[in-house]
């Protein structure tokens, strides 16, 4: 129970007493809506969550969002702070600053390398450049706050806040003296808007104090960079606006914040900033931002006249908003059989979970969790570090696009988790920093083609680099965005995208290393100078260095699309040759005196496992090359080096709270691609109990730092556990743990157009439910010995394989198949 301190009881003194009435007047009539009679309990959303506590920081806040505007709701019920934010609110921090001029000097860089002085070269990049110190982008801060101040009567009981995944909905539910109040609040895909209902037991109960108020006003970075802030009110409205004082060309200049408040019954009234509200039925609110590229340009009396146009009517707003929301997060449902434990709050749900019995209620919801904060960051834009929230002005890493890992976990489950048009924001995106990407390719490496930084938001330019982080020199970062494009392909069979944007792209990266490499003495690339992502060689202790698997991995996987996406049109055929050439010169993967696929693909650097990333893995985060599926003992290196990092993990977690969030990620995609279960499991269970807050908000470290990347990542490796794809091959079950006897997944996509609708097992027993989007022959492969298979319904055929474990069947294009199997 939840107890009015005597402060609370004189704060509803204050606010909802005999104070002064200023500008009094009635709103406009609210239309009654069936469901305003609450029950004294909350009930569980069927996809969703509940939680017992309220977020005592915006961190631990209620998430909703349409990809544009995000709102974390900490649920108090007496004192509410929803902390609002927008996908464009990238404060200005400094003009674009171009990226380091090292190309006259590479020559000597290199020498250095060659001579083993990595100190020394790293020295000379950062000397021979303007800039002399680490820059991150314009970070992502947050808009400001809605405040909400209700009265009490009593004692607050009955408390409970939930969020509804189909929905969007975030729920605040609690009683006292009077009856239940709720307020509930979503962020609509349909109209660009958030939507705040507040809703009270009875006639003329609902007495509460608004206001639109900065996030962090005394923080230091808030004063330096904000200026001319203003807010407004009057009887119907609340209007926040403030400018940037480090503005600059092409920047954002300002931010304005509108909120329409209506009220059924009782009347508004204004005091100073804020607006008061008495004897309401109920009440409901419009809160739209407007990022200003013009700030002598308002906007604000014109959205003022959009949400004064608006029906008041929050179920008609809800369903716009769910038709197109929940259509995309409903594709999707997993069964591990959870069963009546999904009743639990999250609070019991994280405590009762152990690593000896991973609870499956648990994995169920943050499955759903993790897809609905990324489905709920995702518009015109990708996710950033914290999706599309943001709670301070001192943002962890500036809350960037951190392409080095992050971004690349955010974004892992897009396609096969069925939201494949949610990619193009990533590619977009991609496609808009090319010009910068191209000088940074100029003007770094004195080559053609594009070169991705490590971050970005505002501008690509690579100004993310330091004596100590030679980031200027990681040259992965195009090929690996590169994969995005190719799959996008692979998956939704979009020939114009790939002739028109895929192909382009790759082309733009496999230009940069016809340019940047050069043959050693015996006749193989070198890859020099590179940083392999945040991690020093064990020998050198310094990120200068040369040969990072991540490069040799990256650039061959983009030639060998390169090739394919060109024959695919029937282009590049003086081009098709040189790539073929330059995979001939690669560099191998080393194994170490331990066993593991080495870091750097040369015996002068030795490796440091005792680092989050393990970017060496490149290769196996998203299938397996078929050079490596040809080579068992390639295979065991591969699988060694993922012990030695996993077991790292469990070291540092007694010391230190284990590795980040997105390294166990790409261990366990890996895993997953090695069809290993127990490794990929060992992967999985940290993910599940160590990162998650009770809002089902992902964190970067364990039980802290706010971040979407394992919303991303988790989804995407539980589902590479259960099924795996490439044109024409399906395989169900490449790491599907013990632990798992029985269960059922829905909405799996797969390369080559082919959705598996439902995927159900029982012991030796599968049921798949196919549907290919075109005709086409597909091998279906089970992880083991088939015993029987039958076509249960729709039309097409089955024939056996050399290989016992697969059969191959004819499809049918946009009809579904019913296939069961029994293993032996």
């Amino acid at each position: 129970m939840m107890k009015a301190t005597g402060i609370l009881a004189a704060v509803a003194v204050l606010l909802f007493g005999l104070g002064v009435s200023i500008a009094a007047a009635p709103s406009p009539a609210i239309p009654p809506e069936a469901g305003t009679q609450f029950s004294k309990t909350l009930a569980v959303p069927e996809r969703g969550f509940i939680s017992s506590d309220p977020g005592e920081t915006w961190e631990q806040g209620l998430l909703s969002g349409n990809g544009t505007i995000g709102a974390s709701v900490l649920g108090r019920p007496l004192d509410e702070i929803v902390v609002f934010s927008h996908k464009r609110m990238f404060v200005p921090e400094r003009a674009p600053i171009l990226p380091p001029l090292t190309s006259t000097r590479l020559f000597e860089i290199r020498r250095l390398i060659d001579r083993g002085l990595y100190a020394q070269a790293a020295q000379l990049a950062v000397d021979v450049s303007e800039q002399k110190t680490f820059l991150y982008p314009d970070p992502l801060m947050p808009a400001f706050d809605l405040r909400i101040k209700m009265d009490v009567q009593g004692d607050v009981s009955g408390y409970l806040r939930a969020t509804d995944f189909r929905t969007g909905e975030t729920i605040v539910h609690w009683s006292d003296g009077r009856g239940v109040f709720e307020r509930r609040l979503f962020v609509s895909r349909a109209d660009g808007l958030a939507v705040v209902r507040i809703s009270g037991p009875g006639p003329g109960l609902v007495h509460c104090r608004l206001e639109l108020a900065p996030r962090e006003p005394d923080n230091r970075r808030f004063k330096a960079n904000v200026a001319n802030l203003a807010t407004t009110t009057d009887s119907n409205f609340l209007t926040f606006r403030h400018g940037f004082s480090r503005a600059y060309p092409g920047s954002i200049q300002g931010l304005e914040g509108v909120a329409r408040v209506a009220a059924r019954g009782g009347a508004t009234t204004t005091d100073g900033p804020a607006l008061m509200v008495k004897g309401a039925d109920e009440v409901l609110m419009f809160v739209d931002i407007r990022v200003l590229d013009e700030f002598d340009k308002s906007k604000i009396e014109a959205t003022k006249k959009a949400l004064a146009d608006l029906p008041l009517n929050y179920g008609e707003f809800l369903e716009r908003h769910e038709k197109i929301h929940g259509e995309m997060f409903l594709r999707m449902r997993l069964d591990l059989g959870g069963g009546a434990d999904h009743g639990l709050t999250t609070e019991t749900l994280l405590a009762k979970t152990t690593d000896a019995e991973p609870s499956r209620a648990l994995l169920e919801k943050v499955f759903d969790a993790g897809r609905y904060n990324i489905i709920s960051s995702t518009s015109d834009l990708p996710p950033t570090l914290q999706g599309v929230w943001a709670g301070t002005y001192d943002p962890p890493w500036a809350s960037d696009f951190t392409h080095n890992g992050n971004v690349p976990s955010a974004i892992a489950g897009l396609l096969m988790a069925n939201t494949p048009e949610l990619m193009l924001a990533y590619t977009s995106y991609m496609e808009w920093l090319a010009p910068y990407l191209e000088v940074n390719a100029e003007r770094i490496f004195g080559a053609r083609g594009i070169v991705l930084p490590s971050r970005s938001t505002t501008t690509g330019y690579n100004n993310a680099f330091a004596v100590s982080f030679p980031g200027q020199f990681w040259v992965a970062g195009a090929a690996w965005a590169a994969h995005f494009f190719y799959d996008y392909w692979l998956y939704t069979g979009d020939r114009k995208f790939l002739a028109e944007h895929a192909l382009p792209f790759m082309e733009k990266a496999a230009l940069f290393f016809e340019d940047y490499l050069y043959e050693g003495p015996d006749g193989t690339y070198v890859f020099s100078p590179t940083q392999s992502p945040e991690n020093a060689p064990g020998n050198t202790r310094n990120q200068m260095s040369f040969n990072a698997t991540m490069d040799v991995a990256a650039a061959k996987e983009l030639l060998r699309n390169a090739i394919a996406a060109s024959r695919e049109l029937n282009v590049n055929r003086d081009k098709i040759p040189v790539w073929e050439k330059m995979l001939g010169k690669m560099p191998p993967y080393l194994v170490n005196e331990d066993g593991a696929v080495k870091e750097w693909s040369t015996p002068k650097l030795t490796d440091n496992y005792n680092h989050r990333h393990t970017s060496q893995l490149y290769a196996l985060y998203d299938g397996m090359p078929e050079e490596i599926a040809n080579d068992p003992k390639l295979q065991a290196a591969f699988k060694k080096l993922i012990e030695l990092k996993i077991e790292r993990h469990w070291s540092n977690w007694e010391k230190q709270g284990g590795f980040m969030s997105f390294g166990l990620v790409q261990l366990g995609q890996a895993a997953a691609s090695l069809g290993d279960s127990d490794l990929a499991y060992r992967c999985l269970v940290p993910l599940l109990n160590r990162y998650w807050l009770h809002n089902l908000a992902s964190m970067h470290n364990a039980k802290r730092l706010f971040n979407t990347d394992i919303s991303g990542g988790l989804p995407a490796v539980l589902i590479k556990m259960l099924a795996a794809s490439d044109p024409g091959v399906v395989r169900l079950f490449p790491a599907k743990p013990a632990a798992w006897p029985s269960g059922a997944i829905e909405g799996i996509l797969c390369r080559g157009q082919i959705e598996i609708k439902r995927l159900a097992w029982d012991g030796k027993k599968i049921e798949a439910v196919l549907r290919s989007a075109k005709a086409q022959e597909l091998s279906l492969f089970a992880p083991g010995e088939i015993k029987t298979v039958a076509l249960k319904t729709g039309a097409g055929s089955i024939r056996d394989m050399k290989d016992v474990r697969g059969r191959k069947l004819s499809l049918p294009a946009g009809r579904e198949v019913t296939i069961e199997l029994e293993l032996k």
